[in-house]
């Protein structure tokens, strides 16, 4: 499962809030994010959206190790996801590790993931929801980040999540992989 993504440069702040239709105060670009690491987190605050930071993984008491993924397919049935369905978030990504290989969107514009965020004793915390892969991850991993679409943020945000759940993004994704050095 996902446990490394990289997040939005800088230069990258107009273009989430041409995305999700509302200015991004806070905005605090991440190069590289894996698990327990600050990330900057979309959440719906009263009438509008506000970008918050926030560390990735749940404390849970069966683990030491922080709980960063939640499938999709099972979260309305799980007791650890129900009490926080109504606290969804977008995950603000410009690529995914799965199996080793790095996947993009043509471009290496900013994608949003789909995310539950809960408060706890150390402070808010995200989990990154996962689904079945697309036909370019496939290969190489048998899960993947629950990608969005634009038209699907307001009702992941604050709408039918439910209607989200039954159609994740499965467009296809570009590899990208880095080239050994010859010399």
């Amino acid at each position: 499962m996902c446990t490394d993504y990289e997040g939005p440069k800088p230069e990258q702040k107009a273009e989430i809030e041409r995305k999700i239709r509302c200015e991004v105060f806070g905005f605090v670009p991440r190069a590289r994010v894996r698990p327990t690491d600050p990330a900057p987190i979309i959440i719906p605050v009263e009438d509008s959206l506000a970008c918050s930071e926030m560390r990735w993984g749940w404390t849970v008491p069966w683990d030491k190790a922080p709980l960063v993924n939640a499938k999709s397919e099972t979260l309305t049935t799980l007791a650890t996801f129900k009490p926080h369905l109504d606290q969804r978030c977008l995950i603000l990504a410009r690529s995914f590790k799965e199996g080793g290989a790095q996947f993009h969107q043509s471009g290496w514009g900013v994608f949003c993931l789909a995310g539950l965020w809960r408060e706890e004793s150390s402070g808010p915390r995200f989990v990154m929801l996962t689904t079945t892969p697309s036909e370019s991850v496939a290969p190489f991993h048998n899960r993947m980040p629950f990608l969005l679409r634009e038209e699907q943020f307001p009702d992941w945000l604050r709408g039918d999540y439910l209607k989200v759940l039954a159609a994740p993004d499965k467009s296809p994704l570009e590899k990208f992989q880095k080239q050994p050095e010859l010399f």
